[in-house]
């Protein structure tokens, strides 16, 4: 399913974002220690760092790292699917991201199915857009999704809101995908702004 990741990026962002290059590595030791955190019990950063530093010894720069592990289904322990956390200071400002893999036979059936780890990935990039000045109302959070559908025309979920999409298919694919080519709607009573990430705002990251 990470090897996923990156097509759906392209793909869904009509290639405003590429993750590139990108390495799915296997930890050669076990996870020794969860931090609580919002309400759960989550591999932080600082609890991942002896499994992390094997890997990023010699690598000059890292963008972001997606740590996938196994639990035993208990929500009670996480309380969530996964959990984020953005521009790391001991990762050089690198996001980071803990996905438990509890669920991962049932990947097979679902509708994009990657759209969960997209999901924790545009959590680090909106925290680095944030710290370069786009607002709440250039890039909505992610979870402020109610009340919103497309601007798009070409489209047969046009019809729909993103909630109306993901209850019918159990995919947010459209909401990522407007979050990420600047074609969010407006909820009820907000004004005509692009919102979302256009080609030019993908470009502040080089800027930054």
């Amino acid at each position: 399913m990470l090897e996923r990741v990156p097509g759906a990026v392209a793909a869904w962002s009509e290639g405003n974002a590429a993750l590139e290059p990108v390495a799915v590595v296997t930890a050669d030791q076990s996870i020794g220690e969860l931090a609580r955190v919002g309400g759960g019990w989550w591999l932080d950063p600082d609890a991942a760092q002896p499994l992390l530093e094997p890997v990023l010894a010699g690598r000059t720069a890292v963008d972001s790292i997606i740590a996938l592990y196994p639990s035993d289904g208990d929500r009670s322990l996480t309380g969530a699917w996964g959990y984020t956390w953005g521009r790391v200071g001991w990762l050089g400002g690198a996001g980071f991201s803990a996905i438990v893999s509890d669920s991962w036979h049932d990947w097979p059936s679902k509708v994009d199915a990657e759209h969960g780890f997209v999901h924790e990935w545009l959590h680090q990039v909106e925290s680095v857009y944030q710290s370069l000045g786009l607002t709440r109302d250039e890039l909505p959070d992610l979870h402020d999704v109610a009340d919103r559908r497309t601007t798009r025309t070409d489209v047969d979920d046009r019809i729909e809101t993103y909630v109306e999409h993901e209850r019918r298919t159990g995919s947010w694919r459209p909401w990522y995908r407007d979050l990420m080519t600047g074609t969010v709607g407006p909820k009820t009573g907000e004004g005509p702004a692009v919102r979302g990430l256009t080609a030019e705002r993908w470009a502040r990251r080089a800027e930054g």
